[in-house]
């Protein structure tokens, strides 16, 4: 199941899923994105403070932004997808980082809302999400799991617009697009619903 270990510039390990054999995982990959998003969290000044925090990544195929957060003391942090074997991947890299009294991995298929997490995270991240669809499932997990008060930190290398236009739909949200990347041909995102905001 896994394949290639990397470690990246933060120290965390992360082995990337070999080819599946009968459908297509995108999330079996170290992508530039999440890269990007996890180098935000760890080295700019722009950055929430992560400590204590609760944080909850959608789509986290390798699990490495979440890990991140973890090893910088987020706590708890849900590393998400729906696939079982990318599920199954992330359990490898938490144990791999030594992270399981602090980062858990937990189903959660966007377009299952009976699956959606019950407990809404200070926190929200995704990093390289939007491949294929309109990416409308997308906007509505992040939609459901961003609380008030809350904020919300997307980073995507692909369809960057798509993106952009993704996260300025989700209702109540206050939308901002400072120059947050640390690496080039990335776009981060941040999203926050306001005090102010009823659901």
């Amino acid at each position: 199941m896994a394949g290639t270990e990397i470690r990246t510039d933060e120290g965390v390990v992360i082995f990337e899923g070999s080819p599946h054999k009968a459908k297509v995982l995108y999330g079996n990959l170290l992508w530039t994105g999440a890269l990007a998003l996890s180098k935000f969290f760890a080295t700019s000044s722009a950055a929430p403070p992560v400590k204590g925090r609760s944080c909850l990544e959608l789509g986290a195929g390798t699990g490495v932004v979440g890990l991140t957060l973890g090893s910088m003391g987020a706590e708890p942090v849900f590393i998400t997808d729906n696939e079982p074997e990318l599920l199954l991947l992330m359990k490898k890299n938490i144990e791999a980082n030594n992270l399981s009294d602090r980062v858990q991995t937990f189903c959660l298929d966007w377009a299952d809302g009976k699956s959606f997490m019950q407990q809404l995270p200070d926190l929200v991240v995704a990093a390289d999400v939007l491949y294929e669809g309109d990416g409308s499932m997308f906007c509505h997990a992040l939609a459901k799991h961003l609380r008030i008060g809350a904020e919300a930190y997307v980073a995507n290398h692909h369809n960057p617009d798509k993106c952009e236009a993704i996260c300025t739909m989700v209702r109540g949200a206050k939308f901002h697009q400072p120059d947050l990347s640390p690496m080039e041909h990335i776009q981060i995102f941040r999203l926050s619903r306001p005090i102010s905001h009823n659901l």
